[in-house]
This record gives C-alpha cells, sequence and structure tokens, in this order.
C-alpha cells in the first residue's frame, strides 16, 4: 500500500497566517501613525525655518539694519509668496534677503490647516505661514505654527504671550496673538 505524503500546506492554514499577519501590519500602522509622524516632519521644518529667520534678522540689525522711526515698527504677517528678488525682504532697503538664500517658505504654503492651540494642547483651523515683527529698538519677534499636537510644549515653553505660535527672538511680546 502506498503512502500519502502531504507537501504544502492546506488552505486553513494559509488563511490562519494571512489572517494573523494581516493583524500585526493593522497594529504596526496604528502604532507608527503615518500621519502623525508627517507633521511632527513639517514642525520640525517650521522649528528649523525660525531659527534660520532669527538668524538673518539678527545678522541684519548686527550689520546696520534700522528700521525708519515712522514706521516704528514693521511685521510681516505671512512669508507666503514672498520672493528674495533684491527688492527688500519686508520692504526694508537692503533687505533681510542678504542674509537668506533662499527664503524659508512654511511646508504647507498658507494652506488652512489644524494647528496647536497650546491653551489646551487642541488644534484649531489656522493658516501656514511665518510672522516676522522688528521695531526701531532693534527688537524682534519670529513666529511659526506648530501642526503636532505632540509639539504642544514648543508653543506653551518658549516664553512668548501666544497660545498658537511657537515664537523666539529679543523681544517675545511684539506681535500679539
Amino acid at each position: 500500500m502506498k503512502k500519502f505524503i502531504s507537501r504544502g500546506f492546506t488552505l486553513i492554514e494559509l488563511l490562519i497566517v494571512i489572517g494573523i499577519l494581516g493583524i500585526l501590519v493593522i497594529a504596526v500602522l496604528l502604532t507608527l501613525n503615518p500621519a502623525e509622524a508627517q507633521k511632527k516632519t513639517r514642525d520640525a521644518k517650521r522649528m528649523k525655518d525660525m531659527a534660520t529667520l532669527q538668524s538673518a534678522v539678527q545678522q541684519w540689525f548686527d550689520g546696520g539694519g534700522t528700521i525708519p522711526a515712522v514706521l516704528t515698527s514693521w511685521k510681516s504677517d505671512s512669508l507666503k509668496g514672498q520672493a528674495c528678488d533684491g527688492t527688500g525682504w519686508l520692504g526694508l532697503a537692503g533687505g533681510v534677503c542678504n542674509y537668506l538664500n533662499p527664503l524659508p517658505i512654511p511646508p504647507t504654503n498658507g494652506a488652512t490647516r489644524a494647528f496647536v492651540n497650546a491653551a489646551n494642547c487642541t488644534t484649531a483651523s489656522l493658516i501656514d505661514n511665518y510672522r516676522v515683527t522688528m521695531d526701531v529698538d532693534a527688537a524682534y519677534e519670529v513666529n511659526v505654527r506648530q501642526e503636532s499636537t505632540q509639539n504642544c510644549g514648543n508653543v506653551i515653553n518658549d516664553g512668548g504671550d501666544s497660545f498658537q505660535w511657537a515664537e523666539i527672538g529679543s523681544k517675545l511680546t511684539l506681535i500679539t496673538n
């Protein structure tokens, strides 16, 4: 009598293995949360851009840049769509552009998205932009938004007065929320 030797897997065994693999893949995806990782990446770019803008503004002041006395202060609500084309970023002669190459642009370039409201670490629908304010006393403030609620600390612990912006500069009360 011949013995039948089975080689391979039965359909039930294959379905069980595929089911287990499916559960593991879903668990890993839920743990990694790719959408949150993308928000954190954009926030990291915003924080790097904020430091770049701070450095450029400080270099501009150190190089003799001044705000005309008739202005008392100068504010740029958004860097979105502006270019460093030699006309002077922020409309100031000699401009901060001399110290920037290229001009930092927000990751979502002016789109309305859910950004951190640090008052309660929730999000609110706000515009993605960068803000810079300088005054005649050579004080300045640079602001960026944070998208990930896990980066709420960047907004709360920056020493500034805003619950919607991460702030850096020499005088963190130049820009009101």
